[in-house]
């Protein structure tokens, strides 16, 4: 599998409403890509299964998107953690739903609930945040080191699940929580342990998904 990992990298499945990145930033301009194009309505629910909340403040002025190139150049500012807020402060994202096992806390409020595992999401919170998400856009936003039980060890000494467990919980997102309006992952091989963990992984992503990588184009 080909896989370039600078900094730009982005590509997307448009059929399937996909996008993929190396880093997470990206999601913010992917968001805004998927609202001019009108995959999902203002005010979407993003579902945020990751190693870290990724729930800080911008240091740059929040803009109005208006077009694609807009959302591109917008994100290229952001840093890695900093695409959630910005998004919710524009009105293209709402409530955020998320699943990680950070140990970072976040005070929850009335746009922020957390789940720690799946398996506690599954338990608790599965048909109330079904509920809540009634007639919204809902859109799945993963980060490839949430398999990574080691993610604090920069670029190395990865601890994954293993595959057949990676692959159960793609599984299980794919088919058993929304039927997603809109797919972002972000491959964060510095979290992974390393850009052969994060191909790995990505290649699980895509086989569970069904994509071709030979089909991707740029966005």
């Amino acid at each position: 599998m080909f896989l370039e990992f600078h900094s730009e990298y982005r590509v997307c499945f448009p059929d399937e409403k996909i996008f993929i990145s190396r880093d997470h930033n990206w999601a913010f301009s992917a968001w805004e890509v998927g609202r001019i194009r009108n995959y999902i309505k203002q005010g979407a629910t993003v579902v945020h299964i990751d190693a870290h909340l990724d729930y800080l403040e911008p240091f740059c002025e929040i803009e109005k998107i208006k077009t694609e190139n807009e959302a591109i150049n917008f994100g290229r500012n952001l840093g890695i953690a900093e695409f959630i807020i910005p998004a919710q402060k524009n009105g293209t994202i709402g409530n955020v739903l998320m699943v990680s096992n950070d140990r970072v806390d976040i005070e929850e409020q009335a746009r922020v609930e957390r789940a720690y595992t799946l398996n506690h999401y599954e338990h608790i919170y599965r048909r109330k945040w079904f509920n809540d998400t009634n007639e919204q856009s809902v859109i799945l936003d993963l980060d490839l080191d949430f398999f990574n039980f080691n993610y604090d060890d920069w670029d190395c000494n990865s601890v994954l699940l293993p595959e057949h467990l990676i692959r159960r919980e793609l599984e299980y997102m794919k088919k058993y929580m929304w039927e997603w309006d809109m797919v972002t992952v972000a491959l964060s091989p510095e979290f992974c342990g390393g850009e052969e963990q994060s191909k790995y992984l990505f290649g699980l992503f895509l086989d569970v998904f069904n994509l071709d990588i030979k089909k991707a184009i740029p966005w």
